[in-house]
């Protein structure tokens, strides 16, 4: 899902894993091998330095809004009964487009998403007035949810239900 709904091919940064693969690259901790994935690869390049360029790949996937990659896959917005979201520290940009998608009478009740590399990122680099957390509790409060706190991530869980 792109920034801005328009591409239609984004980058995708992530550790190169291949057998052929650099031996460094190979001796990383698993949850960067493996789970560390993002389409801001300056931000990766950010924390990956000098080893950005030995051992991240940018690789080109295909782009589109929610809607449109839920279609490609034969569903609906409206069948969605529960949204995970854990794009390091993004995932307010795929919240604020998926809010402007989907209408009210259609928003999955529940929502779970992780805010750790959200809030590590705000901490860091403010952005104008509000914050990225501040931002998806104000959309997701102002669309019916109720936000509970589990440490590193959200439940949103929608209790009033908007026509």
């Amino acid at each position: 899902v792109p920034y801005d709904g328009s591409a239609r091919e984004c980058a995708f940064c992530r550790v190169n894993t291949a057998d052929d693969a650099p031996q460094y690259c190979k001796e990383l901790p698993d949850w960067m091998r493996l789970q560390l994935g993002t389409l801001d690869c300056a931000y990766s390049r950010k924390f990956f330095n000098t080893d950005f360029d030995l051992c991240v790949l940018q690789d080109p996937l295909p782009c589109s809004s929610v809607g449109n990659l839920l279609r490609s896959k034969g569903l609906e917005l409206e069948n969605i009964a529960m949204l995970q979201i854990d794009i390091e520290g993004y995932e307010y940009i795929l919240l604020q487009g998926f809010m402007k998608e989907v209408s009210d009478g259609s928003l999955p009740p529940i929502i779970h998403f992780e805010h750790k590399v959200m809030k590590e990122l705000d901490a860091k680099e403010y952005m104008n007035i509000t914050s990225r957390m501040d931002g998806v509790i104000d959309l997701l409060t102002g669309r019916g949810y109720v936000l509970y706190d589990e440490g590193e991530d959200y439940l949103a869980v929608r209790l009033q239900m908007c026509d």
